[in-house]
């Protein structure tokens, strides 16, 4: 369920419920009370639109690091170039480093990249 509809349901649901209908509405969704506070006004203000489908409009939200820093990618090839090993007999290869080793390293060349991303990257190089 989209975030906004759930919001909303569950604001719903706490008007309902009337006095103590925020904190049953916020235990039972999981939302906090800030939310569902949120989704109180947009509810009161007429400010609801049960047809969409989507959360965010068409290109909305953070880039991807490889959008945002094209040379990211060869700066890891940079890094791990001498600490890949493998099989040459098959594709099999692995990097001497932990991810979080290599998310450190890669802030020298002034990329602040978390692990995760390493990962998503080097499976990317593969």
């Amino acid at each position: 369920m989209p975030e906004n509809i759930r919001r909303w349901n569950a604001a719903l649901l706490a008007m309902q419920l009337g006095y103590g209908g925020m904190k049953i509405a916020g235990e039972i969704s999981g939302l906090s009370q800030l939310t569902l506070h949120k989704g109180r006004q947009e509810l009161e203000n007429g400010r609801v639109d049960w047809d969409c489908q989507r959360q965010r409009r068409p290109g909305g939200g953070r880039k991807r690091i490889e959008q945002t820093c094209p040379d990211i990618l060869n700066d890891l090839k940079k890094l791990i170039e001498d600490e890949t090993a493998g099989n040459p007999s098959s594709d099999d290869r692995w990097v001497n480093r932990t991810s979080r080793k290599l998310a450190t390293a890669m802030g020298k060349f002034g990329h602040d990249i978390s692990h995760v991303t390493v990962i998503r990257l080097l499976k990317k190089l593969d």
